[in-house]
């Protein structure tokens, strides 16, 4: 046990005295190794450095003997660039304990700790990191050396900029240390260590953005040859490991490449995440479970531009699900590549996806793409696929749908060049079949609230068109089943601004068009809309691409009153003009048939041209059905018989199809026959003539006469009305009645002989008299009065007996007697203030047909 003590303290006191001899060693010579130093940096490097300061330590790189400098400024080799290459808070220099005891002062380490290193090219492709002179050999016989073995990075931001070659790296070095192996001729390099890239950007776009990086790699540097060689190197991001080897040539103008690089243990997000956000952000929204595997190579050929580029991927039993809408499609496989071909251009660069199958929801899929020729692509693209909608669109979702439900079955191929495609959709799409069956289906819009539903179907793509059968369907309370053709159905589909003719028979039990027209949209709308269901709110949209060739069949039709039954006839629609040359329909007890053109193609100002006829129409029925025509002097419940007309008419609407009346031009030709004018209230004061009884059902046979309507204001020709009032049989009625529900109606009333009587002129008994009066005012302020300007042209007298006559050309001119009094004004025979308006309530008896 002594002897044990002995030699520990033995050895205790030997190290002690090496450790305390060495210190004093360092210390005394600390002034000799620190200009040993700056003599041998300044006759390598040929560029400045600046230091703060040097000191030597023992305890900074314990065990060995450390130079530290503090605050150190490397400046680059370029000229003129005040960008510095490095800069450091610390920089530990190491040299071994035993070479410095001997005098052979070797640097074996360096420690970088809280820098920035900004590796830079300038326009010309000139680096800034050309610092040290070509002549810095190392032999045994220099007082200080280089013979570095380890260095290590601890909080150091690298920074690599060749804007020639539009690349940009950005890393930041937590613990990173490498051993080194330094030679006139070679650098070896092994590092390990953990870093993190902010940001590799080539061209526009950044790859492995903010990724944490465990680094294992083997480098090797040929000086003079300008190599780089990279031994199989691994980097860990995440779970998912990526192996890179191969080399690099950068002693010439253009970079030469060979390297390999695989993917193993990745999944669709770890590869979504090293994308570029403009190619990764649809992606990023999905996860998935399985093995997805990908491997390539990049290499430079002589005299070549751009290195070829050749990526194998795929995916083996592979899941891919959004977490958002809970929808997996599973047990995915495929086979993919990626080239840029031979001549290493987009020209010959091909995309292809081969064997691709799986299932969504237990429904089977599958299918194939190639794609080639960046600048010129040509597409070849197959799929087979039996879809349930609701699964496909919770887990693709497409911004204009809310909701859809339903089956559908799918098989497509498509193949052709999209170029020729986009200039000739017809001839180019001559390789393009399939079917779809739709079964079933519902879709609800985003921005309309009635949803379509019901849909099914068969849909055969032939070339660039559609062949429809049976497809059938609901939207609100209106259906339909259409069978025909959808010209250029693919063109449209796939191509902005692509005209789509849809040529085929539709039929119909309940068209709506209350409901249809109706601007009532969803609450995801557009602030600012009309709000939903505001009554009378229409709006007609039409597409300037959609084309219509269509024989319709319409068991029933509503718009608002009206009630139409058997609507047939041909609809055309060409360039947002709708026209048709024969619409017949039954209404109000009779039928009526319409041709004409409807102008959409300036949305704000919508023209309707039309020739329009009906028979047997029944008038208080078309006066209910048309809201009594916005006015309340004469209405529904004031009128009977049948209409017979034919009518020519410009109407223009606005936006919401609200009639613009100061551009409307009409020509009516009407005839009535059995008509009745019942409780029409201005004849009630013609007691005069007949009774009130006879007045309140006043009926004629026949009516005929042409209606004018211009500048907002109908136009009534003289019309003779024979009625059943024995004393006023035949009426004459003139006038106008305005939009603003302004009148100015003339009626004359012969009296028959021996009911009224005037004095005997020269012995003649006069005929019956006839009653000139005028209707004016508004409908709820009128008068009936003496119609002055066409009594007093009545009342002209008569030439006295022997006198001359007037000379022809001449006007006849009373000259008044002075002495004769002032002759009154027509005497107003009534004067109607109509009570408060109350709606019309058809009478018990009455019966509308509409």
């Amino acid at each position: 046990m002594k002897n044990f003590k002995k030699i520990f303290y033995s050895v205790l006191l030997t190290t002690v005295l090496v450790l305390g001899g060495g210190i004093l060693g360092v210390w005394l010579g600390q002034d000799k190794l620190i200009a040993l130093f700056v003599q041998e940096v300044n006759r390598h490097l040929r560029t400045p450095v600046r230091v703060g300061r040097l000191q030597v330590s023992v305890v900074d790189a314990f065990p060995r003997v450390a130079i530290t400098l503090h605050d150190v400024v490397v400046l680059g080799s370029l000229p003129h660039d005040t960008t510095a290459l490095a800069r450091a808070r610390r920089l530990y220099c190491a040299f071994d304990a035993w070479d410095v005891l001997a005098g052979r002062y070797r640097i074996r380490s360096l420690t970088l700790t809280d820098g920035l290193v900004q590796v830079r090219h300038d326009a010309q492709g000139q680096p800034n990191y050309a610092i040290f002179r070509p002549d810095s050999t190392q032999t045994d016989a220099k007082p200080l050396a280089f013979a570095l073995e380890t260095v290590q990075l601890e909080r150091v931001g690298v920074i690599y900029d060749n804007p020639a070659h539009q690349h940009r790296y950005t890393l930041h070095a937590h613990d990173v240390r490498a051993a080194l192996t330094l030679t006139d001729r070679r650098i070896a390099i092994q590092a390990a260590g953990r870093t993190r890239i902010d940001a590799i950007r080539v061209g526009p776009d950044d790859y492995f953005r903010r990724k944490e990086v465990t680094l294992n790699t083997r480098l090797q540097v040929d000086r003079s040859a300008h190599v780089l060689t990279i031994e199989p190197s691994a980097l860990n991001i995440g779970k998912g490991a990526y192996t890179l080897a191969g080399r690099i040539g950068y002693g010439q103008a253009v970079t030469e490449l060979d390297l390999k690089l695989n993917g193993q243990h990745t999944d669709l997000q770890s590869v979504a995440a090293l994308l570029p956000a403009r190619l990764a952000r649809r992606l990023s929204q999905y996860r998935s479970r399985g093995d997805v595997y990908f491997g390539g190579t990049v290499q430079s050929v002589a005299g070549g531009k751009s290195p070829r580029i050749a990526v194998q991927f795929g995916c083996r039993d592979v899941s891919f699900y959004h977490p958002q809408y809970q929808e997996s499609v599973e047990h995915v496989f495929v086979e993919g590549s990626f080239t840029n071909g031979a001549a290493r251009s987009a020209r010959t660069t091909a995309l292809t996806l081969n064997k691709l199958r799986g299932t969504l929801r237990g429904r089977p899929f599958s299918g194939s793409l190639r794609y080639e020729n960046l600048l010129d692509p040509t597409v070849r693209l197959a799929i087979r696929a039996d879809l349930d909608v609701a699964h496909l669109l919770r887990f693709f979702p497409v911004a204009a749908v809310r909701k859809a439900s339903g089956q559908a079955q799918l098989a497509l191929q498509l193949a052709g060049n999209l170029r020729q495609f986009r200039a000739r959709p017809a001839s180019a799409a001559g390789q393009s079949a399939g079917e779809l069956t739709l079964r079933g289906v519902s879709i609800e819009l985003r921005d309309y609230s009635q949803p379509l539903h019901g849909l099914s179907g068969n849909f055969l793509l032939r070339r660039n068109d559609v062949a429809v059968t049976n497809f059938t369907g609901r939207m609100g309370r209106s259906d339909f089943q259409l069978s025909g053709f959808f010209k250029n159905a693919l063109g449209w589909l796939l191509l902005p601004g692509q005209p789509l003719l849809v040529e085929a028979d539709v039929e119909s039990r309940v068209l709506d068009l209350d409901e249809l027209l109706s601007v009532k949209r969803a609450p995801s709308a557009t602030v600012g809309r009309q709000p939903a269901g505001r009554p009378g709110g229409y709006a007609l949209e039409v597409p300037p691409s959609l084309a219509l060739d269509l024989d319709a069949h319409v068991r029933q039709v509503r718009f608002r009153r009206f009630r139409g039954r058997q609507l047939r006839g041909t609809v055309r629609l060409r360039q947002q003009v709708v026209s048709t040359p024969g619409l017949s329909v039954a209404a109000a007890g009779g039928q009526a048939t319409l041709r004409g053109t409807l102008d959409a193609r300036r949305p704000e100002l919508l023209k309707a041209t039309t020739s329009a006829s009906c028979s047997q129409l029944a008038l208080d029925s078309l006066f209910y059905v048309f809201e009594d025509f916005g006015q309340t002097f004469i209405t529904a419940r004031h009128l009977r018989g049948t209409l017979t007309a034919s009518a020519e008419s410009d109407i223009y609407f606005d936006r919401a199809l609200q009639p613009l009346t100061d551009r409307l031009e009409a020509e009516v030709k009407a005839t009535v026959r059995n008509g009745e004018l019942n409780n029409f209230a201005p004849l009630q004061k013609l007691s005069m003539v007949a009774s009130r009884e006879q007045l309140r059902h006043l009926r004629f046979a026949q009516l005929t006469n042409s209606i004018y309507i211009q500048s907002r204001t109908v136009y009534l020709p003289e019309m003779e009305i024979r009625s059943n009032v024995r004393t006023a049989s035949v009426l004459r009625v003139t006038g106008t009645h305005t939009f603003d529900q302004q009148m100015d109606y003339h009626l004359s009333i012969p009296i028959l002989p021996g009911l009224l009587r005037r004095p005997s002129i020269n012995g003649e008994v006069a005929t019956g008299p006839t009653i000139l009066l005028a209707v004016q005012g508004n409908e709820d302020n009128f008068r009936v009065s003496v119609d002055r300007s066409r009594t007093q042209t009545a009342r002209r007298p008569l030439p006295a007996p022997g006198s001359r006559p007037a000379a022809e050309g001449a006007t006849a001119q009373a000259t008044p007697d002075p002495a004769a009094p002032v002759p009154a004004a027509p005497k107003k025979l009534f004067e109607v203030k109509k009570p408060d308006k109350k709606p019309a309530q058809p009478q018990p008896d009455q019966y509308f047909d509409f």
